[in-house]
Protein backbone atom coordinates (compact mmCIF):
# COMPACT_ATOMS: atom_id res chain seq x y z
CA UNK A 1 0.00 0.00 0.00
CA UNK A 2 1.18 3.50 -0.74
CA UNK A 3 2.60 5.69 1.95
CA UNK A 4 -0.70 7.48 2.42
CA UNK A 5 0.47 9.57 5.38
CA UNK A 6 3.07 11.61 3.44
CA UNK A 7 2.70 15.02 1.84
CA UNK A 8 1.26 15.21 -1.68
CA UNK A 9 -0.46 11.92 -1.86
CA UNK A 10 -1.91 9.42 -4.22
CA UNK A 11 -3.63 10.07 -7.48
CA UNK A 12 -6.84 10.78 -9.37
CA UNK A 13 -7.31 7.97 -11.85
CA UNK A 14 -10.95 9.00 -12.08
CA UNK A 15 -11.02 9.29 -15.86
CA UNK A 16 -9.67 5.79 -16.47
CA UNK A 17 -11.65 4.34 -13.60
CA UNK A 18 -14.90 5.60 -15.10
CA UNK A 19 -13.88 4.14 -18.43
CA UNK A 20 -13.16 0.79 -16.77
CA UNK A 21 -16.79 0.42 -15.83
CA UNK A 22 -17.94 1.51 -19.28
CA UNK A 23 -15.54 -0.77 -21.11
CA UNK A 24 -15.96 -3.92 -19.08
CA UNK A 25 -19.68 -3.64 -18.44
CA UNK A 26 -21.12 -2.18 -21.62
CA UNK A 27 -19.85 -4.51 -24.36
CA UNK A 28 -21.01 -7.88 -25.64
CA UNK A 29 -24.41 -7.65 -23.89
CA UNK A 30 -22.75 -7.10 -20.47
CA UNK A 31 -24.43 -3.72 -20.07
CA UNK A 32 -26.17 -2.10 -17.13
CA UNK A 33 -29.50 -3.48 -18.37
CA UNK A 34 -28.26 -7.07 -18.79
CA UNK A 35 -28.47 -9.86 -16.17
CA UNK A 36 -26.55 -10.16 -12.89
CA UNK A 37 -27.13 -6.60 -11.68
CA UNK A 38 -26.93 -6.17 -7.90
CA UNK A 39 -27.97 -3.22 -5.75
CA UNK A 40 -25.94 -2.80 -2.57
CA UNK A 41 -26.59 -0.72 0.56
CA UNK A 42 -23.70 -0.20 2.96
CA UNK A 43 -23.26 1.55 6.32
CA UNK A 44 -20.08 1.75 8.35
CA UNK A 45 -18.52 3.33 11.41
CA UNK A 46 -15.34 5.22 10.60
CA UNK A 47 -12.54 7.31 12.04
CA UNK A 48 -9.88 9.53 10.52
CA UNK A 49 -6.31 8.25 10.61
CA UNK A 50 -4.32 11.09 12.21
CA UNK A 51 -1.13 10.89 10.20
CA UNK A 52 -0.10 14.45 11.16
CA UNK A 53 -0.11 15.81 14.75
CA UNK A 54 -2.45 18.71 13.91
CA UNK A 55 -5.10 16.24 12.70
CA UNK A 56 -5.70 14.91 16.23
CA UNK A 57 -8.15 17.79 16.67
CA UNK A 58 -10.45 15.92 14.24
CA UNK A 59 -10.19 12.53 15.97
CA UNK A 60 -13.70 11.11 16.35
CA UNK A 61 -15.98 8.37 15.01
CA UNK A 62 -18.51 9.12 12.28
CA UNK A 63 -20.77 7.20 9.87
CA UNK A 64 -20.28 6.54 6.15
CA UNK A 65 -23.20 5.65 3.88
CA UNK A 66 -22.82 4.06 0.44
CA UNK A 67 -25.11 2.80 -2.32
CA UNK A 68 -23.76 0.77 -5.22
CA UNK A 69 -24.90 -0.81 -8.47
CA UNK A 70 -22.72 -3.62 -9.79
CA UNK A 71 -22.74 -6.35 -12.38
CA UNK A 72 -21.39 -9.76 -11.48
CA UNK A 73 -19.67 -11.05 -14.61
CA UNK A 74 -20.50 -14.57 -15.74
CA UNK A 75 -17.95 -15.37 -18.44
CA UNK A 76 -19.20 -13.86 -21.71
CA UNK A 77 -15.65 -12.54 -22.23
CA UNK A 78 -12.55 -14.62 -21.62
CA UNK A 79 -10.99 -12.23 -19.08
CA UNK A 80 -14.06 -12.64 -16.84
CA UNK A 81 -13.74 -16.39 -16.31
CA UNK A 82 -9.94 -16.20 -16.12
CA UNK A 83 -10.31 -13.54 -13.37
CA UNK A 84 -12.77 -15.75 -11.43
CA UNK A 85 -15.85 -13.70 -12.42
CA UNK A 86 -15.27 -10.33 -10.72
CA UNK A 87 -17.98 -7.73 -10.27
CA UNK A 88 -17.76 -4.24 -11.76
CA UNK A 89 -19.86 -1.30 -10.63
CA UNK A 90 -20.09 2.20 -9.26
CA UNK A 91 -20.55 3.49 -5.68
CA UNK A 92 -21.96 6.75 -4.33
CA UNK A 93 -20.60 7.74 -0.88
CA UNK A 94 -21.51 10.33 1.74
CA UNK A 95 -20.02 11.18 5.16
CA UNK A 96 -20.12 14.22 7.44
CA UNK A 97 -16.51 13.44 8.55
CA UNK A 98 -17.43 14.03 12.16
CA UNK A 99 -19.31 17.29 11.65
CA UNK A 100 -16.28 19.60 11.92
CA UNK A 101 -16.82 22.95 10.25
CA UNK A 102 -13.16 23.09 9.16
CA UNK A 103 -13.43 20.05 6.87
CA UNK A 104 -17.17 19.85 6.18
CA UNK A 105 -18.58 16.77 4.45
CA UNK A 106 -17.31 14.29 1.88
CA UNK A 107 -19.06 13.09 -1.27
CA UNK A 108 -17.67 10.56 -3.73
CA UNK A 109 -18.54 8.58 -6.84
CA UNK A 110 -16.11 5.79 -7.65
CA UNK A 111 -16.22 2.89 -10.13
CA UNK A 112 -14.79 -0.33 -8.74
CA UNK A 113 -13.90 -3.95 -9.35
CA UNK A 114 -14.59 -6.63 -6.76
CA UNK A 115 -12.48 -9.80 -7.00
CA UNK A 116 -13.42 -13.19 -5.57
CA UNK A 117 -10.55 -14.39 -3.40
CA UNK A 118 -12.52 -17.34 -1.98
CA UNK A 119 -15.86 -18.54 -3.26
CA UNK A 120 -18.40 -21.28 -2.48
CA UNK A 121 -22.11 -21.42 -3.42
CA UNK A 122 -23.05 -19.68 -0.14
CA UNK A 123 -19.92 -17.79 0.94
CA UNK A 124 -17.53 -15.31 -0.64
CA UNK A 125 -14.40 -13.46 0.41
CA UNK A 126 -14.05 -10.41 -1.83
CA UNK A 127 -11.45 -7.69 -2.33
CA UNK A 128 -12.89 -4.46 -3.71
CA UNK A 129 -10.82 -1.68 -5.28
CA UNK A 130 -12.45 1.59 -6.33
CA UNK A 131 -11.00 4.80 -7.76
CA UNK A 132 -13.07 7.85 -8.60
CA UNK A 133 -13.92 11.47 -7.84
CA UNK A 134 -14.43 12.97 -4.38
CA UNK A 135 -15.67 16.35 -3.22
CA UNK A 136 -14.75 17.88 0.16
CA UNK A 137 -16.93 20.86 1.08
CA UNK A 138 -14.28 22.76 3.12
CA UNK A 139 -10.65 23.32 2.12
CA UNK A 140 -7.57 25.10 3.42
CA UNK A 141 -7.63 28.91 3.43
CA UNK A 142 -4.71 30.88 4.84
CA UNK A 143 -6.92 33.40 6.66
CA UNK A 144 -10.35 31.82 7.08
CA UNK A 145 -9.60 28.10 7.50
CA UNK A 146 -5.93 27.55 8.49
CA UNK A 147 -6.64 24.49 10.63
CA UNK A 148 -7.46 22.35 7.59
CA UNK A 149 -3.86 21.65 6.62
CA UNK A 150 -4.52 18.48 4.64
CA UNK A 151 -7.00 19.33 1.84
CA UNK A 152 -6.25 22.18 -0.58
CA UNK A 153 -8.87 21.52 -3.29
CA UNK A 154 -12.57 20.73 -3.30
CA UNK A 155 -12.26 18.05 -6.00
CA UNK A 156 -10.02 15.12 -5.14
CA UNK A 157 -9.32 11.52 -6.01
CA UNK A 158 -11.37 9.08 -3.96
CA UNK A 159 -9.68 5.70 -3.47
CA UNK A 160 -11.36 2.79 -1.68
CA UNK A 161 -9.98 -0.62 -0.70
CA UNK A 162 -12.32 -3.05 1.07
CA UNK A 163 -12.13 -6.66 2.24
CA UNK A 164 -15.56 -8.27 2.57
CA UNK A 165 -17.04 -11.54 3.77
CA UNK A 166 -20.33 -12.16 1.97
CA UNK A 167 -22.94 -14.82 2.76
CA UNK A 168 -25.97 -15.62 0.59
CA UNK A 169 -29.32 -16.00 2.33
CA UNK A 170 -31.07 -16.86 -0.93
CA UNK A 171 -29.67 -17.04 -4.46
CA UNK A 172 -30.55 -13.33 -4.88
CA UNK A 173 -30.10 -11.83 -1.39
CA UNK A 174 -26.88 -11.69 0.63
CA UNK A 175 -25.46 -9.93 3.69
CA UNK A 176 -21.84 -9.09 4.41
CA UNK A 177 -19.40 -7.67 6.94
CA UNK A 178 -16.40 -5.64 5.78
CA UNK A 179 -13.40 -3.55 6.74
CA UNK A 180 -12.10 -0.83 4.47
CA UNK A 181 -9.85 2.12 3.82
CA UNK A 182 -10.82 5.30 1.94
CA UNK A 183 -8.46 8.07 0.88
CA UNK A 184 -9.08 11.58 -0.49
CA UNK A 185 -6.36 13.72 -2.11
CA UNK A 186 -5.72 15.68 -5.30
CA UNK A 187 -2.45 14.07 -6.43
CA UNK A 188 -0.27 17.17 -5.78
CA UNK A 189 -2.39 19.39 -8.01
CA UNK A 190 -3.14 21.88 -5.21
CA UNK A 191 -1.43 22.26 -1.83
CA UNK A 192 -1.80 21.43 0.97
CA UNK A 193 -2.37 17.81 0.03
CA UNK A 194 -1.60 15.60 3.02
CA UNK A 195 -4.90 13.88 2.30
CA UNK A 196 -7.74 12.47 4.38
CA UNK A 197 -7.32 8.80 5.31
CA UNK A 198 -10.31 6.96 6.76
CA UNK A 199 -10.54 3.48 8.28
CA UNK A 200 -14.02 1.99 8.51
CA UNK A 201 -15.95 -1.22 9.15
CA UNK A 202 -19.60 -2.13 8.84
CA UNK A 203 -22.38 -4.21 7.31
CA UNK A 204 -24.01 -4.30 3.91
CA UNK A 205 -26.67 -6.14 1.95
CA UNK A 206 -26.86 -6.97 -1.76
CA UNK A 207 -29.79 -7.98 -3.93
CA UNK A 208 -29.90 -9.28 -7.52
CA UNK A 209 -32.68 -7.43 -9.36
CA UNK A 210 -33.24 -10.53 -11.55
CA UNK A 211 -32.38 -14.21 -11.40
CA UNK A 212 -28.55 -14.57 -11.53
CA UNK A 213 -27.10 -15.83 -14.79
CA UNK A 214 -25.40 -19.23 -14.88
CA UNK A 215 -21.65 -18.83 -15.20
CA UNK A 216 -19.88 -19.89 -18.38
CA UNK A 217 -16.94 -22.18 -17.64
CA UNK A 218 -13.38 -21.16 -18.43
CA UNK A 219 -12.26 -21.91 -21.95
CA UNK A 220 -8.83 -23.55 -22.36
CA UNK A 221 -6.07 -21.20 -23.46
CA UNK A 222 -4.39 -21.87 -26.79
CA UNK A 223 -0.84 -22.17 -25.52
CA UNK A 224 0.49 -21.99 -29.07
CA UNK A 225 -0.46 -18.31 -29.11
CA UNK A 226 1.97 -17.53 -26.29
CA UNK A 227 5.05 -19.43 -27.43
CA UNK A 228 8.20 -17.31 -27.04
CA UNK A 229 9.90 -15.58 -29.96
CA UNK A 230 6.74 -15.03 -31.97
CA UNK A 231 6.43 -11.47 -33.27
CA UNK A 232 2.85 -10.91 -32.16
CA UNK A 233 3.83 -11.63 -28.56
CA UNK A 234 5.73 -8.34 -28.46
CA UNK A 235 4.28 -4.85 -28.30
CA UNK A 236 5.65 -1.33 -28.44
CA UNK A 237 3.86 1.77 -27.19
CA UNK A 238 4.60 5.47 -26.95
CA UNK A 239 2.52 7.99 -24.99
CA UNK A 240 2.52 11.62 -23.91
CA UNK A 241 0.92 12.95 -20.71
CA UNK A 242 0.42 16.40 -19.24
CA UNK A 243 0.11 17.29 -15.55
CA UNK A 244 -0.36 20.36 -13.34
CA UNK A 245 1.73 20.53 -10.18
CA UNK A 246 1.92 22.66 -7.01
CA UNK A 247 5.13 23.11 -4.98
CA UNK A 248 3.99 25.26 -2.07
CA UNK A 249 6.94 24.29 0.13
CA UNK A 250 9.19 26.35 -2.16
CA UNK A 251 7.05 29.12 -3.63
CA UNK A 252 3.88 29.55 -1.54
CA UNK A 253 0.28 28.66 -2.24
CA UNK A 254 -1.93 29.14 -5.31
CA UNK A 255 0.78 28.66 -7.93
CA UNK A 256 0.97 25.81 -10.42
CA UNK A 257 3.39 24.54 -13.06
CA UNK A 258 3.21 22.17 -16.02
CA UNK A 259 4.83 18.75 -16.26
CA UNK A 260 5.40 17.13 -19.68
CA UNK A 261 6.06 13.39 -19.78
CA UNK A 262 6.97 11.26 -22.82
CA UNK A 263 7.39 7.53 -22.32
CA UNK A 264 8.02 4.33 -24.29
CA UNK A 265 7.31 0.71 -23.32
CA UNK A 266 8.52 -2.49 -24.98
CA UNK A 267 6.59 -5.49 -23.66
CA UNK A 268 6.52 -9.27 -24.06
CA UNK A 269 3.34 -11.22 -23.47
CA UNK A 270 3.43 -13.63 -20.51
CA UNK A 271 -0.18 -14.82 -20.52
CA UNK A 272 -3.39 -13.86 -22.26
CA UNK A 273 -3.85 -11.05 -19.72
CA UNK A 274 -0.34 -9.97 -18.73
CA UNK A 275 2.89 -8.56 -20.19
CA UNK A 276 6.38 -7.83 -18.87
CA UNK A 277 8.93 -5.46 -20.36
CA UNK A 278 11.14 -2.39 -20.13
CA UNK A 279 10.36 1.30 -20.49
CA UNK A 280 11.98 4.67 -21.05
CA UNK A 281 10.78 7.98 -19.59
CA UNK A 282 11.61 11.57 -20.50
CA UNK A 283 10.20 14.15 -18.06
CA UNK A 284 10.23 17.93 -18.29
CA UNK A 285 9.04 19.24 -14.91
CA UNK A 286 8.79 23.03 -14.99
CA UNK A 287 8.91 23.19 -11.19
CA UNK A 288 12.54 22.09 -11.35
CA UNK A 289 13.50 25.41 -12.94
CA UNK A 290 12.16 27.42 -9.99
CA UNK A 291 13.57 25.01 -7.42
CA UNK A 292 17.06 25.18 -8.95
CA UNK A 293 16.88 28.98 -8.99
CA UNK A 294 15.78 29.10 -5.34
CA UNK A 295 18.60 26.73 -4.37
CA UNK A 296 21.01 28.82 -6.49
CA UNK A 297 22.15 25.75 -8.42
CA UNK A 298 23.42 26.53 -11.94
CA UNK A 299 21.89 24.53 -14.79
CA UNK A 300 21.50 24.39 -18.54
CA UNK A 301 18.14 23.85 -20.34
CA UNK A 302 19.05 20.27 -21.17
CA UNK A 303 19.65 19.52 -17.48
CA UNK A 304 16.00 20.23 -16.72
CA UNK A 305 15.07 17.05 -18.61
CA UNK A 306 15.02 13.84 -16.56
CA UNK A 307 15.43 10.62 -18.59
CA UNK A 308 14.78 7.32 -16.86
CA UNK A 309 14.64 3.59 -17.49
CA UNK A 310 12.22 1.18 -15.84
CA UNK A 311 10.85 -2.34 -15.59
CA UNK A 312 7.17 -2.56 -16.60
CA UNK A 313 4.32 -5.00 -15.91
CA UNK A 314 0.87 -4.77 -17.51
CA UNK A 315 -2.35 -6.66 -16.77
CA UNK A 316 -5.41 -6.31 -19.01
CA UNK A 317 -9.15 -6.69 -18.45
CA UNK A 318 -10.69 -6.43 -21.88
CA UNK A 319 -9.81 -3.09 -23.48
CA UNK A 320 -8.70 -1.65 -20.14
CA UNK A 321 -5.30 -2.41 -18.65
CA UNK A 322 -3.18 -1.37 -15.68
CA UNK A 323 0.57 -0.88 -15.94
CA UNK A 324 3.15 -0.71 -13.14
CA UNK A 325 6.69 0.63 -13.59
CA UNK A 326 9.69 0.80 -11.26
CA UNK A 327 12.64 2.79 -12.56
CA UNK A 328 15.61 5.06 -12.06
CA UNK A 329 16.41 8.49 -13.47
CA UNK A 330 19.78 8.43 -15.19
CA UNK A 331 20.24 12.22 -15.46
CA UNK A 332 18.75 15.53 -14.34
CA UNK A 333 19.93 18.48 -12.27
CA UNK A 334 17.14 18.57 -9.67
CA UNK A 335 16.89 15.27 -7.83
CA UNK A 336 15.44 16.38 -4.49
CA UNK A 337 12.98 13.47 -4.54
CA UNK A 338 15.65 10.90 -5.38
CA UNK A 339 16.65 8.97 -8.46
CA UNK A 340 14.26 6.05 -7.99
CA UNK A 341 10.63 6.44 -9.09
CA UNK A 342 7.46 4.40 -9.56
CA UNK A 343 4.52 4.76 -11.95
CA UNK A 344 1.00 3.37 -11.74
CA UNK A 345 -1.10 3.84 -14.84
CA UNK A 346 -4.30 2.83 -16.54
CA UNK A 347 -4.99 2.59 -20.25
CA UNK A 348 -8.16 2.39 -22.31
CA UNK A 349 -7.91 1.28 -25.93
CA UNK A 350 -10.17 3.43 -28.13
CA UNK A 351 -9.04 1.76 -31.36
CA UNK A 352 -6.64 -0.98 -32.46
CA UNK A 353 -3.62 1.29 -31.98
CA UNK A 354 -4.70 4.36 -29.97
CA UNK A 355 -5.24 4.45 -26.20
CA UNK A 356 -6.03 7.00 -23.50
CA UNK A 357 -3.87 6.93 -20.40
CA UNK A 358 -3.60 8.30 -16.89
CA UNK A 359 -0.39 7.88 -14.89
CA UNK A 360 0.49 8.53 -11.25
CA UNK A 361 4.20 9.22 -10.73
CA UNK A 362 5.54 8.66 -7.24
CA UNK A 363 8.71 8.38 -5.19
CA UNK A 364 8.09 5.48 -2.80
CA UNK A 365 4.39 6.35 -2.44
CA UNK A 366 4.99 10.12 -2.27
CA UNK A 367 2.84 11.45 -5.11
CA UNK A 368 4.76 13.69 -7.49
CA UNK A 369 2.13 14.36 -10.16
CA UNK A 370 -0.74 12.79 -12.11
CA UNK A 371 -0.64 13.00 -15.89
CA UNK A 372 -3.39 12.47 -18.47
CA UNK A 373 -2.66 11.82 -22.11
CA UNK A 374 -2.84 9.73 -25.26
CA UNK A 375 -0.68 7.00 -26.75
CA UNK A 376 -0.06 4.77 -29.75
CA UNK A 377 0.75 1.05 -29.66
CA UNK A 378 1.93 -1.58 -32.12
CA UNK A 379 0.72 -5.17 -31.60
Amino acid sequence: MFKTCGHKKFFSLSLLALLIFNDMSAKDNDSIVSPNIQIELRASSAFMICHHPEMKYFKTHFPIFEISAQQVTYGRKSWQSKSNYPAVGITLLYSDLGGYKEIGSAYAAYPFMSFNCLKTPKNQLNLKLGVGIGYITKVFEVKTNPRNTFIGAHFNAAINLTAEYNQFITNRLSVAAFVGFTHFSNGARRAPNNGINIAHAGLNTKYFISEPKTKIDKQPTDNQQYKPWIDKNYSFSVAFTYAIKDIDEFTGYNKTWSVYHLYFDFMKRLTEMSKLGVGFDLVCDMTDIDILKIKEIPFTPIQVLKPGINIAYEIAFGSTSFIFNVGCHVAGREMGDGYLYQKIGARLSVSKNIFLTCVLNTHFGWADYVGFGIGYKIN
